[in-house]
């Protein structure tokens, strides 16, 4: 644990020794409002300690780390805009704070800093191609996701490669970019991307169980927010695939009613049809499914288990594996 701390001080340093003001201030004061705010920091803890598992140069892998930051928290302030998402981390959402106009620009400046930060180390070229694959790739997800509000009809293995390129690619990219700067062979970087995929699917699985599953204080989120929101989430996918006709019917009428419907009977039904069906569980299992694969392709990289140990710790704290 000490070892993950340390790296998650150097980053918060450099960070803080990163100046991203700049004139026009209108542009550059919600830049560093987004950036500076207090985080998980995932994707680039996982780049610097993919890095530090190769023995790699932390002094280089801090670029590609703070490329990803950056370019996470400029997909944050689009996403914001097209949810009309009031709040982010408990703190007014850029566009909410100035308006859209200057949220956008602020988000485009962010992604052209992004590809500044990742062509600074030595193997900044690769660095910036696989930030360039994995924009498209979001780009892609989120569309599929935007797809799904509309579509009558969307299917179990659909939601899955949403998931896939909407949250896992990053986590994937993430790893991928720490082993490239520390010169990982091509065999490993792929076993290590797989993790990644693997562990970023068992994320969002998790993401949506606890949505309904869990206390507000401890998620940070509204209770059943994505059933109220009639977001076609695992869990509503799963139950029309168990569920008789008549739940079916149901179930899809209760995720066409709009905000003038009582929202907290609406999610109470729809937990209790879950209930009936064991959707959790069934859930569940497909989460721990793709957890279980993501730490078979970590066991499968060329190094000594040692050498992997702080990165398997990391990553099982976040999935859950260890409290």
């Amino acid at each position: 644990m000490e070892k993950i701390k340390q790296l998650q001080r150097d980053f918060a340093d450099f960070m803080a020794q990163t100046d991203f003001g700049g004139q026009p201030t209108e542009l550059y004061d919600p830049i560093a409002y987004t950036i500076l705010q207090s985080g998980k920091r995932l994707r680039p803890m996982l780049c610097l300690l993919a890095n530090d598992m190769f023995g790699g140069d932390e002094k280089q892998a801090l670029w590609p780390a703070l490329a990803l930051e950056t370019f996470h928290n400029f997909t944050l302030i689009h996403d914001d805009i097209m949810d009309k998402a009031p709040l982010r981390r408990g703190m007014a959402t850029v566009y909410q704070k100035w308006n859209s106009d200057i949220a956008i620009l602020s988000g485009d400046a962010m992604l052209a800093m992004a590809f500044q930060f990742a062509l600074k180390p030595e193997k900044g070229g690769e660095l910036a191609k696989q930030l360039g694959k994995v924009a498209i790739e979001i780009c892609e997800g989120q569309q599929m996701d935007l797809n799904f509000e509309t579509l009558g009809n969307v299917t179990i293995d659909e939601y899955l490669e949403m998931i896939r390129l909407k949250t896992a690619v990053l986590l994937a990219t993430a790893l991928q970019m720490g082993a490239t700067v520390a010169g990982a062979s091509a065999t490993d970087i792929q076993h290590l991307y797989d993790f990644g995929i693997n562990l970023g699917m068992s994320f969002q699985l998790q993401d949506d169980i606890l949505d309904l599953y869990s206390d507000v204080a401890t998620f940070g989120k509204r209770h059943g927010g994505d059933i109220a929101d009639n977001k076609k989430t695992y869990l509503y996918l799963k139950a029309l695939e168990l569920a008789s006709d008549k739940d079916r019917k149901r179930l899809e009428h209760l995720f066409t009613l709009r905000m003038d419907h009582d929202e907290e009977e609406k999610i109470e039904e729809v937990e209790a049809i879950y209930g009936r069906l064991h959707v959790k569980e069934a859930v569940e299992k497909v989460m721990l499914d793709y957890d279980r694969k993501a730490f078979e392709e970590l066991k499968a990289v060329g190094l000594p288990e040692e050498q992997k140990n702080h990165l398997k710790v990391y990553a099982e704290l976040l999935s859950g594996r260890k409290k």
